[in-house]
């Protein structure tokens, strides 16, 4: 597989952020959630992410609703 200069670097960032929170996840979303609400108190617009289609209140079915037409 030949190596992406974009992926190269989001992974060294990622890992970067990793080290400077010692690997825990509960410092690396804190710092997150700091980091949002100073941009949110600089006027950007943060969007919330799409709910998941399969999330509670969806049903899946087995089979796909019909098309038909009743007269």
């Amino acid at each position: 597989m030949s190596d992406n200069p974009i992926l190269t670097e989001i992974r060294r960032v990622r890992d970067e952020h990793a080290q400077e929170c010692d690997f825990d996840v509960h410092v690396l979303f804190e710092r997150m959630r700091v980091e949002t609400e100073k941009l949110r108190q600089e006027g950007w617009n943060i969007a919330s992410p799409v709910p998941d289609p399969v999330g509670p209140g969806y049903t899946l079915r087995d089979e796909p609703p019909t098309t038909e037409k009743k007269l």
